[in-house]
């Protein structure tokens, strides 16, 4: 395969996140572009330099014949597109999350696998060289528990303030964070969560503003992830996650810098690599060889972050701990 043929289902904000890295590659081909607002993707096949702009997913499918699919699309648009892909055989990144519920996803988990197309699932926090340090430092020094934060302010776009459309806030844009504790810790066994409102008042907006999860995992690891979006003329907040070691920490600044601290020293490193850009190089070069392990994030493995989240969902609506 001398270049891998791209086509993108969902023109906004993170296409044009994972367009900016493509551009840089010189084996990709750009085949087509569709969204439910023509402009838009009239002005990513003018971002890329080629490609047609399609009216019809199907038959972007059909003509085009991607090798790849990229879907970004609103949370709650997930399911026919995923299958229109499996249907034809095409590999697909899909954005976080990749579902609403875990029935569909783990639909669509079973279909790709059986139709043996590569997928990959846009955590780009794998791709990190500050986490590949944190994995290292983890390596010889034992971590007793750890407390993460996302807490910012309601993004602007249409669906995100529903449950109905985005899932809430640990669902869409934390997930990230739930993500990167199975990486570094391994599988959760059981999550409580506890959330408030009254912070936030805003029209058609029901989602919960700020939330704390407590998670246990197989290993005994435990962890307390903090959530929120109630912030206004905020000074900002420390988001990331902070690793408390039997003989040292870790203090992770989202996708910025992390320092390691003993007794005798103190290490800081800031982020080198664009890690947006190690992503969806990795995507590039799996589907040129057709080798799903070169994934950090195959949708397999992604279901288990969001069966974490939507698990953290349950227990704010139940109140109840949630086995895992």
């Amino acid at each position: 395969m001398e270049k891998v043929k791209v086509a993108f289902c969902g023109c906004g904000g993170i296409a044009k996140f994972h367009l900016s890295h493509l551009v840089l590659f010189d084996d990709v081909e750009y085949v087509g572009f569709y969204d439910i607002r023509p402009e838009r993707a009239e002005e990513k096949c003018a971002m890329a330099g080629g490609g047609k702009v399609y009216d019809a997913l199907e038959t972007m499918l059909d003509e085009a014949k991607p090798d790849i699919l990229y879907i970004c699309v609103p949370p709650d648009q997930h399911g026919a597109i995923e299958f229109a892909a499996i249907e034809r055989k095409i590999n697909f990144l899909v954005e976080k999350p990749m579902a609403l519920s875990m029935e569909l996803a783990e639909k669509i988990r079973d279909a790709a696998e059986e139709a043996g197309v590569i997928t990959a699932v846009g955590f780009q926090d794998r791709y990190l060289d500050i986490i590949a340090r944190t994995k290292e430092f983890l390596k010889d020094h034992t971590p007793a528990f750890v407390d993460g934060a996302w807490v910012g302010g309601i993004p602007g776009v249409y669906w995100w303030p529903t449950y109905a459309t985005s899932g809430g806030q640990i669902v869409e844009q934390n997930i990230h964070h739930f993500d990167m504790v199975r990486n570094l810790f391994g599988e959760p066994v059981s999550v409580y969560c506890t959330a408030r409102k009254g912070l936030v008042d805003r029209e058609g907006y029901d989602l919960h503003d700020c939330s704390i999860a407590t998670i246990t995992f197989e290993s005994g690891m435990i962890a307390s992830i903090f959530t929120g979006c109630y912030t206004k003329d905020h000074p900002g907040y420390h988001n990331g996650l902070h690793i408390h070691c039997v003989d040292g920490e870790v203090d992770y600044q989202l996708r910025n810098n992390v320092t390691f601290k003993t007794k005798n020293e103190t290490l800081n490193y800031l982020r080198v690599e664009d890690h947006g850009v190690a992503e969806d190089r990795a995507v590039i070069d799996a589907i040129k060889a057709h080798d799903q392990s070169l994934i950090r994030s195959p949708y397999r493995d992604a279901c288990k972050t969001l069966r974490l989240t939507l698990a953290c969902n349950e227990s704010i609506f139940t109140g109840q701990v949630i086995h895992l």
